[in-house]
């Protein structure tokens, strides 16, 4: 449910005889005629935030007053009955009306119009740009911003950053706590993920004396996974869903999710029971459903409608099932793990996101609320290359057109400095998540001009040339940097100039972050022995110099398992993968048998 708003917030003419500013070309000029007008001090915090801000690009403070009948004042009403989703920004009559249909968006619409009027861009947690020194607005401005998702989140270092959220449009609370008088966040009130089992009917709690609760894999009993079919597990889940609503259940949030989903690994029941379920539906995913449906309907039931229940469509849950749908307050948490990530989704020359895009049609024509756990990085070697800049776009725009209402792009979430392009890839992101169909190439550009000055040139080359030899058949998350680039020698000779190039044009932190940047390129030439790394006598002081430089500028976590097992966490990986497709090939043929 959502909570009734009566919001003012105004630009307003301060003294009547005073006209405010029209310009010839139609442009109203903010200036120190203007106050900020509340009637409620709940949006005080934020109204004073964006005075702050207007201060910084013109150089006066407006002044904040609460609703008053004076004449003297043309006022703008928010109110969250006035516009179903998202923000309206209106002039007239020199007022300008920035309109919420929550607390969340009325602050979304501040930030917004600092962005698009006063020309504040916040590339990262670090480097904000005031690109101007007054803020002019058409007189006949009406806009209206629906969002294009209700969830909103990536991992990378910036990110974590609230001012950098508010500007960039990020909304999860899973790696920000935007406060509740900011407009809050969408939070998972359980933990993020992998609650069955963890969280939810605990293994450490259970399994002793209560092993049947848990999954039989192939006949041996085990604690990784719940057994679905069990109706005692049933019972203890939603009583402990219903407790914690009981403890941490805000009426007035916008949405409060609590995750449902299976623990990360492959060993799921199949007792003759969820067998049996699993056959009826043609696949363990309908098992699944039908458990968090059931949890749904009394969650629904106990008048939580702000609350929707969330499971995954991940590995062996990813085919959609037949035969069952899910409650209208269940979330479909679609994952692209097996995924390559050099081809769009829709690219049907890839037979891997084929059978993603088949399973993401499937699950769009049953489910109203899909959200997607999508990947940027690579997890064996997080500070090397990952040249997905060639789909990101499409990839945003694929899931918008197929029912997807909130994504999650996990990146980095070690990364602690500049590194793979983080601050880049982030900030990208973030913009796709505002707009699948905005100038994704001019804002990269913009941000290479901001983030690295002289030498953005030579790094618009360098992601231009890495995007064109990225990998023609394969690139995953668990991917050896041997294959993560096409180069020939003279290729790789290409990008060291254009490197040397960018630290010569650059000095003070541009200098910085070019350097930082590099470090992973240094880092694939390292893992394929060629330039510096290509001399066996001295290789050893070369990568030890690497690691150093990259230990200095902040990241000490180069793999997400131990760098000496990433190679062969790699060969794992790769052998999962086909092991996982066999299974699932043998149990397409079971259920269709």
């Amino acid at each position: 449910m959502k909570k009734i708003l009566s919001l003012l917030i105004a630009f307003c003419i301060m003294l009547a005889f005073v006209p405010y500013c029209v310009a010839a070309d139609s442009e109203i000029t903010i200036n120190n005629n203007y106050e900020i007008v509340i009637d409620s001090e709940e949006l005080r915090p934020s109204a004073e935030k964006f005075a702050d801000y207007i201060e910084n690009i013109t150089g006066f403070l407006p002044k904040i007053v609460e609703q008053t009948n004076s004449e003297d004042f043309f006022e703008i009403k928010i109110d969250n009955d006035e516009i179903e989703s998202g923000y309206t920004t209106v002039c007239k009559n020199g007022d300008v009306y920035i309109t919420g249909s929550s607390l969340m968006w009325a602050v979304r619409g501040m930030y917004a119009f600092l962005n698009v009027y006063g020309g504040i861009e916040m590339y990262t947690s670090k480097l904000t740009v005031y690109k101007n020194k007054e803020i002019k607005v058409p007189s006949n401005l009406n806009d209206k911003y629906v969002p294009y998702f209700e969830y909103t989140d990536t991992d990378w270092l910036s990110p974590k950053n609230v001012e950098y959220s508010l500007f960039n449009g990020l909304n999860s609370a899973e790696y920000r706590d935007i406060p509740d008088n900011m407009g809050g966040d969408v939070d998972y009130i359980s933990s993020f993920c992998h609650t069955l089992g963890s969280q939810f009917c605990s293994r450490d709690k259970y399994y002793e004396e209560h092993p049947e609760y848990f999954a039989r894999f192939m006949g041996v009993s085990t604690s990784n996974q719940l057994c679905l079919s069990n109706p005692d597990v049933l019972k203890i889940v939603t009583d402990e869903v219903l407790a914690l609503l009981k403890e941490k259940h805000k009426p007035n949030e916008d949405l409060q999710i609590i995750s449902l989903t299976q623990d990360d690994n492959v060993t799921y029941c199949n007792c003759s029971k969820c067998r049996a379920t699993d056959h009826k539906y043609g696949s363990h995913a309908g098992t699944m459903l039908e458990f968090v449906n059931a949890v749904a309907r009394e969650v629904k039931a106990q008048g939580y409608d702000n609350v929707a229940i969330d499971t995954f469509a991940y590995r062996y849950t990813r085919t959609p099932p037949k035969g069952i749908v899910p409650e209208d307050n269940v979330i479909i948490r679609l994952c692209s793990i097996e995924c390559c990530f050099t081809h769009a989704f829709d690219d049907e020359s890839c037979k891997t996101n084929v059978e993603f895009m088949k399973d993401l049609e499937g699950w769009s024509k049953i489910c109203d609320r899909i959200y997607i756990w999508d990947y940027c990085t690579n997890y064996s070697n997080f500070v090397g290359l990952f040249p997905d800049f060639g789909v990101l776009q499409r990839n945003m725009q694929i899931f918008y057109e197929h029912n997807v209402k909130g994504v999650y792009e996990e990146g980095n979430y070690a990364m602690q400095s500049e590194s793979e392009f983080g601050e880049l890839r982030s900030y990208l992101i973030s913009k796709l998540l505002q707009n699948p169909y905005c100038d994704y190439d001019g804002l990269m550009k913009e941000f290479n001009k901001a983030y690295y000055g002289d030498g953005a040139e030579y790094i618009d080359e360098f992601l231009a040339l890495i995007t064109e030899n990225a990998p023609e058949n394969h690139l995953g998350i668990y991917e050896l940097m041997e294959n993560t680039l096409s180069l020939s020698r003279k290729e790789i000779k290409k990008c060291d100039e254009l490197w040397e190039n960018a630290k010569s044009a650059t000095t003070g932190e541009q200098n910085y972050n070019v350097k930082c940047s590099e470090q992973s390129w240094r880092w694939w030439k390292m893992r394929n022995h060629v330039s510096e790394f290509a001399n066996p006598f001295t290789y050893k002081e070369t990568r030890a110099q690497l690691e150093n430089d990259i230990i200095e500028s902040g990241t000490t976590r180069f793999y997400e398992v131990e760098a000496k097992n990433a190679y062969f966490n790699s060969i794992l990986q790769c052998l999962y993968f086909k092991a996982y497709g066999i299974v699932s090939l043998a149990l397409k043929i079971f259920y269709s048998a």
